[in-house]
């Protein structure tokens, strides 16, 4: 496994004079060549074997850069600095990396073998066998996605450091179903790490147009949240059945990303598309990062709150029998190669049953011709009006050597559109509650006054917290802030105190006289409410979360609601009225 600064190996030492050919049956390092199952622009990929005492035997899959790209340190950098950082990250939806080595003259890659297809080859498998992935299904494999983007984008260094990854390549080639129903996100070439070797100049574009969030189309800073926007954009598609961003050509590509116009809603493009997944996903695909989800995981409970509502929300089990009836001839193929590896029977020829397919992106129209021509139309009214300098970078090869072909020798070239965003304030907030409420509540030993409390602009760290309140026990916890603009919460629920003493068996019996009849069953509505852009909802002093809510159970009537969001400056209350065994419906504009 490499360490965090990298191999002891240097640069200068590999060169294509330097290079010797890779064949099946070669020795590299701990593991046997079986079969090359593609060559790209950037790397070969080698089906291999790594051999232990006893028959222990592995499948893995090793990534070899080419030669024409090996002698250039930018790329070297880059492709040391995809296994530094995804040698960090240890995740069921993200593969695993094993080793990073030199031989014969060229860098490699030991990971992870994924037996199974990326999302666009699976829905060009579907499209041409006439099948259709379910709905629920491609929302269970984005939220699997989304699950492992929140945990590259909060992963901390051995040190202790934050790494603050992001992916910047979401798109369906790089997620893949394996034939088991396993999601994986793969291909951290061109990650973003705080400590990378080689740090990206501001305001270079590396990744897919139709898949690029706006502020990383226009070459401005970007976070975590332009990764949501790409895998929003990869489940728009899925859904919808057709393109989001795709255009002629990257001009209008780019405009289409970058145009303060709203994406149409999933339900509109597609009306089997359910209302509350289309809200959702409205949310995802924001323009602006600060009205998207702040980070992947609130992503994640948005999705997985969803396919809570559904009859038949899938398991694991149930997309692999969807990808075990769609690929059934190509999984039995891969066995038996496979099954052949140990006897030297593969051929170099054999590795194009296990190529996965990444040249063609996802099928699906792009919408109406009269939309695409209005499209056209704005593409060009933008690209007038972009700035000369933008435009004199947008024009002609540079275009296609930055925003089209990963596989070019050349550096990307700066994009000067835009000052990268002013840095985030060193402080988070702390959202604190009760069961039940108006307890008195100290943080670190400072009164901040009665649950339920909103305390932003605290600084990261530790924070101890306590809540007492007259006839309950009081009860102490602590949260930590972990990054700037986190978010951390807690309900601490307050027992009944106990007395010391039982009453005598008299007093126990007339109290059990006494005691009055019990109150009528609360009867209950549920509430699905939607805010732009999001909010913190309370109700009668109890804090239900962040926006969107979605089928929250609360007493049938009229509810107070509190919505709260301190970085906006909003602070309002609405009433509503629940009605028994039915959900309302909420959607509001703040």
């Amino acid at each position: 496994m490499p360490s965090e600064s990298g191999p002891e190996i240097s640069i200068d030492d590999v060169s294509p004079e330097n290079q010797i050919p890779w064949s099946s049956g070669d020795v590299v390092g701990r593991y046997t060549l079986l079969a090359k199952i593609a060559t790209g622009g950037m790397a070969e990929i080698w089906l291999a074997k790594q051999a232990g005492p006893r028959g222990f035997e592995k499948v893995i899959v090793i990534k070899r850069i080419v030669d024409s790209l090996s002698a250039d340190p930018e790329f070297v950098e880059m492709f040391l600095d995809e296994a530094r950082i995804a040698a960090q990250l240890n995740h069921p939806n993200i593969v695993q990396i094993y080793d990073l080595g030199e031989h014969a003259g060229a860098y490699y890659i030991a990971m992870e073998y994924l037996p199974g297809e990326n999302l666009s080859a699976i829905a060009r498998a579907a499209m041409k066998a006439g099948m259709s992935l379910p709905i629920s299904h491609a929302v269970k494999i984005i939220s699997g996605a989304a699950e492992g983007l929140g945990h590259a984008h909060s992963r901390h260094g051995v040190k202790g450091e934050h790494l603050n990854v992001v992916h910047r390549d979401v798109s369906p080639q790089n997620i893949i179903i394996t034939y088991d129903g396993l999601v994986k996100l793969v291909d951290f070439g061109i990650a973003k790490a705080a400590n990378r070797g080689s740090q990206t100049m501001g305001g270079q574009i590396k990744g897919k147009v139709a898949y690029m969030a706006p502020e990383q189309a226009t070459g401005q800073g970007i976070d975590h949240r332009a990764d949501l926007f790409s895998l929003a954009i990869v489940l728009y598609e899925l859904v919808t059945k057709s393109r989001l961003f795709h255009r002629e050509d990257q001009f209008q590509a780019l405009s289409a990303v970058t145009s303060d116009e709203p994406v149409q809603p999933a339900d509109v493009r597609n009306p089997d598309v359910p209302r509350e997944l289309s809200e959702i996903l409205s949310i995802a695909l924001q323009k602006n990062p600060d009205d998207r989800y702040q980070d992947a995981a609130a992503f994640h409970h948005a999705l997985e709150n969803w396919l809570k509502t559904q009859p038949n929300s899938p398991s694991s089990s149930d997309i692999g029998q969807f990808m075990h009836r769609l690929f059934e001839a190509r999984i039995n193929a891969r066995a038996k190669l496979i099954e052949s590896a140990s006897t030297g029977e593969l051929t170099p020829s054999s590795g194009d049953v296990l190529k996965n397919d990444t040249d063609h992106s996802m099928p699906g129209r792009t919408g109406n011709r009269t939309a695409m021509r209005a499209s056209a139309q704005r593409s060009r009214a933008a690209l007038v009006l972009i700035p000369s300098a933008l435009a004199l970078v947008l024009s002609g090869v540079l275009l296609a050597r930055m925003l089209i072909r990963r596989d070019d020798t050349l550096p990307p070239q700066p994009l000067a559109v835009a000052q990268p965003p002013a840095p985030v304030a060193n402080v988070g907030t702390l959202v604190i509650d009760t069961e039940p409420p108006g307890a008195d509540v100290t943080v670190d030993g400072n009164p901040v006054g009665k649950s339920p409390v909103v305390l932003p602009d605290q600084k990261l760290g530790k924070h101890e917290i306590s809540a007492a309140l007259e006839g309950r026990r009081t009860m102490s916890t602590a949260l930590t802030l972990a990054e700037p603009g986190a978010k951390a919460k807690v309900l601490l629920p307050l027992p009944a105190e106990l007395s010391d003493r039982a009453p005598p068996p008299q007093q126990q019996q007339a109290q059990q006289v006494k005691r009055p009849p019990p109150p009528p069953p609360v009867q209950l509505g549920k509430l699905s409410l939607q805010t732009q852009p999001w909010t913190t909802v309370t109700c009668n002093g109890k804090v239900l979360g962040d926006t969107p809510l979605i089928d929250v159970q609360l007493p049938a009537g009229k509810q107070l609601l509190k919505l709260v969001n301190e970085e906006k400056n909003i602070s309002t209350s609405i009433e509503v009225e629940i009605k028994a065994g039915q959900t309302t419906k909420k959607q509001l504009k703040l």
